[in-house]
């Protein structure tokens, strides 16, 4: 099961409804994407750094691509 789906079950399963989940299910996936982009990178990002990556997820660029961007 992929995160999204074990995520989306977990919301369903605490009682929200689908307009609640459809509606934070991206806001979460963007959170731990961000925290996966902290990891790969190995250390705390700077204030200008995390404003990169959330907009760099909100274009819909991968943690890979984002974390080549912030090695340049």
């Amino acid at each position: 099961m992929d995160v999204e789906a074990l995520m989306r079950a977990a919301l369903i399963e605490a009682g929200y409804g689908p307009d609640v989940v459809g509606s934070a299910l991206p806001r979460i996936m963007r959170i731990l994407q961000a925290e996966d982009v902290r990891l790969e990178a190995g250390r705390h990002l700077s204030r200008k750094e995390r404003e990169y990556v959330r907009v760099q997820l909100e274009i819909g660029l991968t943690v890979p691509e984002i974390v080549a961007g912030l090695k340049r």
